[in-house]
């Protein structure tokens, strides 16, 4: 579109005379004409030029006059005014009430062509700016309601825009990100930032996001990134990874104590096995030994391969719930004798129970049972050096069950026992203190529990021992134990 200019005077000569000289030097120029301040003023109204020339003395509102009212209503408008020979100080007053330059009678035309010529350069740049603000606003508004977290990094590697998405995530307000280094806010990023992917003119097509670590307010986050060339600059979109990299790490870690979870026994009823082909070796005692370490081994991977399938079917929901009588002693009493067989090292696991008897109970009993197994073993694998286990019927008051398991093992470290509840967590990976586990055992209590609407704590002090207390809803049965 061409630039269009407006030429406010009362001297119909130069009205006539200077259009004509534009049309000469700037061919692609439309030049509009005005012999009076108001009249002009009725044309800025509805017209957006590019640029304005007026004349200072003009009768009734002259040139100064008209500059005021421009300012008002087009103040991006670039106005230039016309002074007589030697009027230094009108030209003063008139840059300093905004225009962008005057032109001295008799008028130097190459000058003044050179002079508009910058004004309507310097329209177009301004209206591209403001198209250009408009549009990042437009943009602002929609990233500010995604999902992702969006940030935007100029060519000096300082941070210019940063979402709401960007703030939760990260935990860095916009206030402490805007006008700061990437490398500030997130620890490494001048380290890995040239590795994230990023889309430009060199590399069109989109790019796959790349997970990355950074340091951010003291801890760890892993970042999912990729980014999009822009006029200088980088906007780069990014969502959080770091529950994810976690359970990737829990679950090689799983792998790797599974397998040896699993080894373990299978190597003991080798060897047993390989042992009891041998009629040379054991007498009537050695192979009865043979036996029952076949059969407790046995046991012990059926509990592994147990534990992985329960916790498949907690997650794909087809673990059903049921409600039958219970007699709360006689479990108790069974999953004790059942897990006093594996205690070793001294391990010696009591019943505390009231003395006067328990109500009859309604739920389901082969998860309480299952809930209690794993609670106890818990407290083995937490007492290497043996020590006292009590089993613990708190209460059965209010339709609410109450268990505890306690030990004066290990106890569990403060830094752990957030997480103890969580799927394939185990508190010792490397198994330096000798507990052993596949890191399901208590994801498995947690989840029972909760889904038979009850609910599980823990009390630990380390080097002191643990405490597991259950609590669940059940239903009066007939009869009392």
């Amino acid at each position: 579109m061409n630039p269009t200019v407006l030429i406010v005077d009362d001297d119909p000569a130069l009205l006539e005379a200077l259009p004509e000289a534009l049309r000469l030097r700037m061919s692609e120029l439309t030049v509009e004409t005005s012999d009076s301040a108001p009249d002009a003023l009725a044309k800025i109204a509805v017209a957006d030029y590019d640029a304005i020339v007026s004349d200072i003395k003009m009768p009734g509102m002259d040139g100064l006059a008209l500059l005021d009212e421009i300012q008002k209503v087009r103040p991006e408008t670039p106005t230039l005014l016309i002074t007589g020979h030697g009027e230094h100080d009108l030209a003063v007053q008139a840059l300093r009430r905004g225009a962008y330059d005057y032109i001295q009678k008799p008028i130097d035309r190459e000058y003044f062509t050179v002079s508009l010529s910058r004004a309507i350069e310097k329209r177009r740049l301004d209206r591209q700016i403001e198209l250009q603000r408009l549009e990042l606003e437009r943009h602002s508004h929609v990233l500010e309601h995604v999902a992702d977290g969006v940030f935007v990094v100029d060519c000096d590697g300082v941070v210019q825009f940063w979402n709401l998405a960007a703030e939760q995530i990260t935990g860095i307000a916009l206030a402490d990100a805007v006008g700061n280094p990437a490398g500030d806010l997130l620890g490494g990023w001048d380290d890995v930032s040239p590795s994230i992917p990023v889309a430009g003119a060199e590399r069109p097509k989109r790019q796959l996001a790349r997970m990355l670590p950074f340091e951010v307010n003291g801890r760890e986050l892993w970042l999912s990134l990729c980014g999009v060339e822009v006029a200088d600059a980088t906007v780069y979109s990014f969502q959080d990874r770091t529950d994810e990299r976690m359970l990737d790490k829990l679950k090689d870690d799983f792998v790797a104590t599974a397998s040896h979870e699993l080894r373990t026994p299978l190597a003991a009823i080798y060897g047993a096995a390989k042992t009891l082909r041998r009629d040379d070796v054991l007498d009537d005692e050695g192979v009865e030994r043979m036996m029952a370490m076949i059969a407790s081994e046995s046991e012990r991977l059926a509990r592994v391969v147990d534990d992985i399938l329960v916790a498949s079917h907690l997650d794909s929901g087809r673990l059903s719930f049921a409600s039958a009588p219970v007699d709360v002693r006689a479990l108790v009493a069974d999953v004790v004798d059942s897990m006093q067989m594996h205690a070793e090292n001294g391990v010696a696991i009591d019943v505390d129970a009231p003395p006067n008897g328990l109500p009859g109970v309604a739920i389901d009993p082969i998860k309480l049972r299952r809930v209690l197994l794993n609670l106890l073993e818990n407290a083995i694998k937490y007492s290497p050096e043996g020590g006292p286990i009590v089993l613990r019927i708190a209460s059965v008051e209010n339709g609410r069950l109450r268990l505890a398991v306690h030990d004066e093992g290990l106890g569990i470290p403060h830094a752990d026992q957030e997480r103890i509840f969580d799927k394939f967590y185990r508190g010792d990976p490397q198994l330096a203190r000798g507990v052993g586990g596949t890191g399901l055992g208590l994801y498995i209590c947690r989840e029972l529990v909760q889904r038979m609407g009850g609910e599980i704590e823990l009390e630990s002090e380390p080097g002191k021992g643990s405490t597991f207390t259950v609590e669940l809803p059940v239903r009066a049965a007939a009869g009392a134990r």
